[in-house]
């Protein structure tokens, strides 16, 4: 997770106006409100989640440790000295619809309870669709520590059908040894984002409100001359930046679009 996917917020997402079945537009109980204080979910499931969790190795509970949106917050973490293998993974999922949904948007908080390094090479946190990895952590670094928000993953095509889809939220384990610490992976704010009510986005929506102005303008500049990833939403320029730099290319970009909207 780069620098530039913790500090931008996704400032702007449309929701359920123009859903085509109920419920295709929201995750149900995303922000875990809807139970209050859960000891252990595999007990007591929050509602609308499925947890699979082999508690041998794994545990999970809702508490108030880091709510990023109301009042409490999923914890999923890997059970003190527990023996593990490759690919080891507890899970919390629901089905959803993703027919007009473009991203998934969530809160993450990776942690570890005694306060040793999150090795990325040991445990990371996985997003999935269909019980397929779509989303994971950061696995640069030698401690990866740290809150990560307005996390999204774009929605790949083969997803937008009519059928229903399983989301999952994972902790998964990399390696086959015992872990000498918990690793806590804290998840809140989970939404499916529509955008410009179909139409989809121009070129130089930054901020992704259907819009190219100054508040595009400005989020560039807050990272003018930064390096960004392949698919940091900074990157603006089709063609390939030669350089990987924030500059005239990406402005060019948005200079075209210039006040324009998607719904144009």
């Amino acid at each position: 997770m780069s620098k530039e996917m913790v500090i931008a917020a996704a400032l702007v997402v449309l929701w359920a106006s123009d859903c085509t079945w109920p419920g295709v537009c929201e995750v149900v109980n995303g922000s875990f409100e809807d139970d209050g204080l859960i000891d252990d979910i595999t007990v007591f499931p929050p509602n609308g989640w499925d947890p699979n969790i082999p508690v041998e190795k794994f545990g999970g509970y809702v508490d108030r440790e880091w709510p990023t949106d109301g009042s409490f917050n999923l914890t999923l973490y890997s059970v003190y000295y527990a023996d593990f293998d490759v690919n080891d993974m507890a899970t919390v999922s629901q089905q959803v619809y993703l027919t007009d949904v473009n991203q998934i948007i969530f809160d993450v908080k990776l942690e570890t309870y005694y306060g040793d390094p999150w090795d990325p090479n040991k445990c990371t946190v996985v997003l999935l669709i269909d019980d397929n990895v779509v989303w994971e952590s950061n696995s640069v670094g030698y401690d990866v520590r740290d809150e990560y928000y307005d996390q999204t993953y774009d929605v790949n095509e083969i997803y937008n059908d009519i059928s229903v889809h399983k989301l999952s939220l994972g902790l998964r384990v990399n390696v086959s040894e015992e872990l000498t610490d918990y690793y806590k992976a804290q998840w809140d704010f989970v939404r499916l984002g529509i955008y410009c009510g179909g139409f989809g986005l121009i070129s130089g929506d930054i901020n992704r409100d259907c819009y190219v102005n100054m508040d595009d303008l400005q989020m560039l500049a807050e990272v003018w001359l930064d390096e960004v990833g392949a698919k940091s939403k900074y990157n603006l320029f089709s063609g390939g930046d030669p350089n990987g730099i924030v500059d005239f290319l990406d402005f060019g970009v948005l200079a075209d679009n210039w006040m324009g909207s998607s719904y144009e």
